[in-house]
């Protein structure tokens, strides 16, 4: 039996600000959905007022926005309500002991904030937050 295939779903308050920080934090590559969205205009199904063109010159979608890297999809989509409580589940982002002060120096570069620093038996991590109040680790 093949392993089902999947990606994470990310609620946001800014889909795209989001997937820009997710983007470079991981080394990841935010998705070309061009032909897509044009095939999807032209059937009638969508109009051009759905999407609008980032930066970087690529067609996206109005508050839906997604990343890829190491074959794993992250989608970003913006909803109306703010979070409200701690994460149940979080990204860990494993860099090693000697990169993991350089990192976290380099995640709050991006908008990243640190909560805390953990030191317990058999583990050392920090605990960071994305622009969006997300809880993740570096360890």
């Amino acid at each position: 039996m093949n392993p089902t295939n999947w990606q994470l779903a990310v609620d946001a308050v800014d889909a795209h600000t989001l997937a820009d920080f997710w983007a470079e934090a991981l080394h990841y590559e935010l998705e070309d959905n061009t032909a897509v969205i044009e095939r999807v205009v032209a059937d009638g199904r969508a109009t051009l007022d759905a999407t609008f063109v980032r930066p970087d010159g690529i067609r996206s979608w109005r508050g839906f926005e997604a990343i890829r890297g190491d074959g794993r999809r992250i989608l970003f989509h913006t909803v109306p309500e703010p979070k409200t409580v701690k994460n149940r589940w979080h990204i860990d982002l494993n860099v090693g002991h000697e990169q993991m002060a350089a990192e976290v120096q380099r995640l709050i570069a991006l908008g990243a904030s640190q909560l805390r620093e953990v030191h317990e038996e058999g583990g050392h991590f920090v605990v960071m937050i994305d622009p969006e109040d997300n809880e993740f680790c570096v360890q």
